[in-house]
C-alpha cells in the first residue's frame, strides 16, 4: 500500500467512497455535511490521548501490583512473551554450539583472570574476562557481570579528575578501584568464592567495535520490520553468556546471579525477567518508576515497554532474592518510595518480601565502594559463600587494556566473523526460513503457527479481545428515528484504556439480534450520504434486520486531528512506548466487537476501503467472538514498502512473522470473504489458502475480484 504518514501528519477528512459500498463520489462539501449530521461528540472532541500524549523514556507505566498472586503470575508470563518478541526472540532461536576459547591465564592474589570469546550466532562472538578463585573446589556459584555505558566498557580506566573526584568524594578509598571499579567488583566476588564473567556489550572493547557500531546499528525500518536491534542482540548474548557460565564444569546451577549498573542493570533485569536459570540478581543504579527507563538504543527496542515499565518488567524476578542500590543524584533517587513499594507487595504475594531490597546512597550515577559492597554482603547471603561479615575490598591490581583483551597473535580474531550487515542478512535469512516451517499444512501445524504468529500478533499490536463486559457503551446526545430506523450516538471506552470511540449505532424495526460492524477507511460518514442516512450497504444491512455499528477508530472521521500533533524526536524511540496509527486501529476494531459480542446473537465484520487490512488483522485476534468477515483487502499492506516509523502502515516486527497475508491467516477457520483482485495477491495467497486448508475447512474461505453491497450483504446473511 502507499506511503501514509502516521499520527504526526494531518489526516484528511475526505471522504471516499468504495465500490463495495456503491456510494456515490459527490464532492468534499457533501462528505463534509454527511460528517456533520453523524457527530458524535460535541465539538471539539475529546482530545486522544494517544495523540496529545506521546509516551516516552521519561514516563512510567503507573504500575501497581495486583492483588492475587494467580492474576500476577498471568500478567508476569505476559510480560516475558512480550520481552521475547520485543528481542526479536520469540520463538528461541535455535542455539547453535559455543565452541568456547578460554586462554591467557593470569594468576592474581586469590583469583585468576582469563580472556573468553565465543559464539552467540555463528560467526558473532562474546568477549569478555573469566574470573575464578584460587583453591576453592566446586561446585561454585557464578556471576554474570554485564559493565553498562562506562567509556570503553569492560577496559574501563578513570580519568585524573574522575579519581581525584571519587577519592575525594568519599565514594571509593582504594585508588586502584577507583580507577577500575568494574574490576574491583570482578576481583572481591572471584576472592569470594564465585566464578565470574565480565562481557561486552556489542561495539564495545574486543566485541566487534568496528562492525558494530552500538548506537547506530540496526536502527533502520526494515530492521525494525523484523525485529533485528542491539537489544535483541545483547539480550541475546546475556541467555549464551549464561550458557557458557554453566558449561564450566564446577560451576553451581542452583546459584546463579548476575549484576550491573546502568545498562549493565538493563541487562541484568531483561535476563532477570526472561531467564529462570537465574536465581539471584543485583540491577544497580537503573530502575525508577518514571524518571528514566533507559536512554539508549540497547535499552529502547520497538514493543519493550508499550503499557509496562522497568519496575513491572524486573518484578517479574519475583520471588527471587533481589537488591537494587540506588543514588541521590540519579534517576533513582525516588526508588524506595515509588518502586519498591509495588515490589514489596508483588513479593509479598510470595510471602517473600523479605527477599526484596533497595538502598539509597548519598552519590551520582555509579557502581561504587557503597553500591560494591551492598551486592557483596546480599550475595553473600543468597549465594551462601559463607564469608564473615561485614566483607571488604582487598588491594588488588588492576590490569591494563592490553592485558584483557582477549585477541592477540596466538588468539586471532575467527576468520568467519560478520559484521551487522553479514549477521542481519543471516538472521533474515533464518527468519524466512522457520517461516517456512511454521507454513500450516494439517491441524498441528497451523496450531503451531498459531502459537508463534499468533502471541506475535497480540504482542505488536499490543492488543486482543477485551474481556467480557469491560467495554461501556454510553449514550452521546440522546437517540433519533429515520423512519422506522432508531439511530444511537454511543462513546465506547474500554476499561483501563482511555480512548473514547464515537460510534454510531444502526438498529432496525425488527433486529434478529445480529449486529454487523462496518468499519470505513475514512470514517462513518462515508458510508451515509449528504443528509446523514444510510448508503446502499447499511441500508441493506438493516433491510436484513441487522443492527449495524459505525465506529471512527483511531486517528479517523471524529478521531482525526486537527492539526498535527508534535513530532516526536526519533530519540524518543516512539515504538517502544506507543502503539503504531495500524496497531491502535486494531486495537479499536477490537474494542467494537468486545462492545457488540456482549449483547448480540451474532456479530459479523466488514471492512471497506483501507480499513478491509485493518478488519482482517483484528479478525485473526477476535477469536470466536465474530461469525463472518468481508473485506476489501486490496493487495493487502505491503511492509516491505513501509520507509519510516511514521508510515502509517508501519507495525514493527511484521516481516518477522511472515507480513501481512501470514498475519491474516490466523483467522482460520472463521468465514471470510476477501474481496481483492486475485493477480495482486498470487504470490500471498497461498498462507490463506493453506490455512484454511489445513483446518479443515476450505469452503468457509471467499476470495473475489470485486463485490457490490448486495454482494457483501447476501454473503453475510445467508
Amino acid at each position: 500500500m502507499p506511503y501514509r504518514p502516521q499520527l504526526w501528519i494531518l489526516i484528511a477528512a475526505a471522504a471516499v467512497a468504495s465500490p463495495a459500498a456503491q456510494e456515490k463520489p459527490d464532492a468534499m462539501s457533501a462528505s463534509q455535511t454527511a460528517a456533520d449530521n453523524v457527530r458524535v461528540f460535541k465539538e471539539p472532541p475529546p482530545p486522544d490521548p494517544r495523540i496529545s500524549f506521546i509516551r516516552n523514556w521519561h514516563h512510567g507505566s503507573g504500575f501497581s501490583a495486583p492483588a492475587d498472586r494467580q492474576t500476577w503470575l498471568a500478567r508476569a508470563a505476559h510480560l516475558r512473551q512480550q520481552i521475547l518478541v520485543a528481542a526479536g526472540l520469540w520463538p528461541m532461536p535455535e542455539k547453535c554450539d559455543l565452541r568456547p576459547v578460554i586462554h591467557g591465564r593470569i594468576e592474581r592474589d586469590g583469583y585468576t583472570v582469563e580472556k573468553v570469546f565465543f559464539r552467540s550466532y555463528p560467526g558473532f562472538y562474546v568477549t569478555g574476562n573469566l574470573y575464578r578463585p584460587v583453591g576453592r573446589p566446586g561446585p561454585l556459584p557464578g556471576v554474570l557481570c554485564p559493565h553498562g555505558h562506562w567509556r570503553d566498557g569492560r577496559f574501563y580506566q578513570a580519568s585524573e579528575k574522575e579519581l581525584e573526584r571519587e577519592l575525594k568524594g568519599g565514594f571509593e578509598k582504594d585508588p586502584a578501584a577507583a580507577r577500575s571499579p568494574l574490576q574491583a567488583r570482578c576481583v572481591t566476588l572471584a576472592r569470594m568464592g564465585c566464578v565470574v564473567f565480565h562481557y561486552d556489550m556489542v561495539g564495545y572493547a574486543d566485541c566487534h567495535p568496528g562492525g558494530f557500531p552500538h548506537r547506530d546499528t540496526y536502527r533502520d525500518i526494515e530492521s525494525d520490520l523484523y525485529l533485528l536491534s542491539i537489544f535483541g542482540l545483547q539480550t541475546w548474548n546475556s541467555i549464551r553468556a549464561l550458557d557458557f557460565l554453566l558449561s564450566l564444569p564446577e560451576v553451581d546451577p542452583s546459584r546463579i546471579a548476575c549484576t550491573g549498573a546502568s545498562g549493565g542493570g538493563t541487562q541484568t533485569f531483561i535476563l532477570m525477567a526472561i531467564d529462570d536459570r537465574l536465581k539471584v540478581a543485583a540491577p544497580v543504579c537503573m530502575i525508577s518508576a518514571g524518571d528514566h527507563q533507559g536512554g539508549c538504543v540497547c535499552e529502547n527496542n520497538s514493543l519493550l515497554r508499550l503499557f509496562t515499565d522497568n519496575v513491572e518488567i524486573a518484578a517479574c524476578f519475583a520471588p527471587r532474592p533481589l537488591v537494587h542500590p540506588t543514588a541521590t543524584g540519579d534517576w533513582t533517587a525516588r526508588f524506595l518510595e515509588e518502586g519498591l513499594p509495588q515490589w514489596k507487595a508483588i513479593w509479598g504475594l510470595f510471602a517473600a518480601s523479605d527477599s526484596v531490597h533497595a538502598v539509597r546512597f548519598t552519590a551520582g550515577h555509579n557502581y561504587n565502594l557503597n553500591s560494591r559492597l551492598t551486592v557483596y554482603e546480599f550475595f553473600n547471603t543468597h549465594l551462601k559463600l559463607g564469608q564473615p561479615s561485614p566483607i571488604s575490598e582487598k588491594p588488588f591490581v588492576p590490569l591494563p587494556p592490553k592485558e584483557l583483551t582477549v585477541f592477540d597473535e596466538a588468539h586471532p580474531r575467527p576468520a568467519d566473523s560478520v559484521d551487522a550487515a553479514g549477521l542481519k542478512k543471516q538472521l533474515i535469512a533464518d527468519i524466512t526460513a522457520r517461516l517456512e516451517s511454521l507454513r500450516p499444512r494439517d491441524a498441528a501445524s497451523l496450531e503451531r503457527f498459531r502459537q508463534v504468529a499468533g502471541t506475535a500478533l497480540r504482542h505488536i499490536t499490543a492488543s486482543g479481545m477485551p474481556a467480557a463486559g469491560s467495554v461501556a457503551g454510553s449514550e452521546a446526545g440522546g437517540r433519533s428515528a429515520q423512519g422506522a430506523v432508531t439511530v444511537e450516538r454511543l462513546v465506547l471506552r474500554r476499561k483501563g484504556a482511555p480512548e473514547q470511540l464515537p460510534v454510531l449505532r444502526y438498529v432496525p424495526a425488527a433486529p434478529t439480534g445480529a449486529v454487523t460492524i462496518v468499519v470505513h477507511g475514512e470514517g462513518k460518514a462515508a458510508l451515509l450520504d449528504a443528509a446523514g442516512k444510510p448508503g446502499e450497504l447499511v441500508a441493506e444491512l438493516l433491510a436484513r434486520g441487522q443492527t449495524v455499528l459505525l465506529p471512527d477508530v483511531f486517528a479517523v472521521g471524529e478521531l482525526a486531528p486537527a492539526a498535527p500533533p508534535a513530532t516526536v524526536p526519533a530519540s524518543d524511540f516512539f515504538t517502544c512506548y506507543n502503539r503504531t496509527a495500524l496497531a491502535n486501529r486494531v486495537h479499536d476494531i477490537l474494542t467494537v466487537i468486545g462492545f457488540a459480542a456482549d449483547t448480540a446473537r451474532t456479530v459479523n465484520l466488514v471492512g471497506v476501503g483501507r480499513a478491509g487490512p485493518w478488519c482482517m488483522l483484528a479478525r485473526s485476534l477476535a477469536g470466536g467472538s465474530v461469525a463472518r468477515t468481508a473485506a476489501e483487502a486490496g493487495a493487502g499492506i505491503d511492509f516491505a514498502r513501509v520507509r519510516s516509523v511514521q508510515d502509517d502502515d508501519h507495525l514493527p516486527g511484521a516481516l518477522r512473522y511472515g507480513g501481512f497475508w501470514a498475519l491474516a491467516a490466523l483467522a482460520a477457520p472463521a468465514e471470510m470473504m476477501i474481496i481483492s483482485a486475485p493477480a495482486a495477491n498470487a504470490a500471498s495467497m497461498p498462507w490463506m489458502t493453506d490455512a484454511w486448508t489445513a483446518a479443515s475447512a476450505r469452503d468457509k474461505l471467499t476470495v473475489v475480484a470485486s463485490a457490490t453491497a448486495g454482494d457483501i450483504v447476501r454473503w453475510l446473511t445467508r
